[in-house]
């Protein structure tokens, strides 16, 4: 089915290419494809600049009016993004963000469950070990400064 509307649609572009090469020729060029029997009231090229200036102005209407259509389109198609992504962002992203809260405050309790059950104890026992290490230090290095103050030093 799409080979064949390939094909009438090709058919149909050819048709209005030669149609529309027959009209230029025709009437600028004074060549006869199309024939004068098949159009009795044939359109004739300007002659005049004034003419010109009148198709010109047709055409630059067509065109502005063309322009302001797809301007009209662009606008619609904007606006619709807009909202397809305000709904992506309420019905996906919104969701998301309350799952990472729920997944920080989870990690915030793990880390404080962490500190208290791990971290704490093996802080305690260093801090522990370090004041016996400093009271045992003291207590070697007290010959020493009492001798050292016998002779007169302090």
């Amino acid at each position: 089915m799409r080979f064949i509307t390939t094909v009438v649609l090709a058919a149909l572009l050819l048709f209005l290419i030669y149609l529309v090469a027959g009209w230029i020729v025709d009437g600028y060029f004074g060549g006869n494809i199309v024939p004068n029997r098949a159009v009795p009231d044939s359109w004739a090229a300007p002659n005049s600049w004034s003419q010109w200036r009148d198709i010109f102005i047709v055409f630059m209407a067509l065109f502005w009016a063309f322009a302001g259509f797809l301007t009209v389109i662009l606008i619609v198609v904007l606006i619709l993004l807009a909202l397809a992504a305000r709904r992506v962002m309420r019905e996906n992203v919104a969701p998301a963000v309350d799952s990472l809260k729920d997944s920080l405050d989870n990690i915030r309790g793990t880390t404080e469950f962490a500190g208290e059950t791990v971290v704490s104890p093996i802080i305690r026992v260093y801090s522990v070990v370090r004041g016996v290490r400093s009271g045992v230090r003291a207590v070697g290095n007290l010959p020493a400064r009492v001798r050292g103050r016998k002779k007169g030093k302090k």
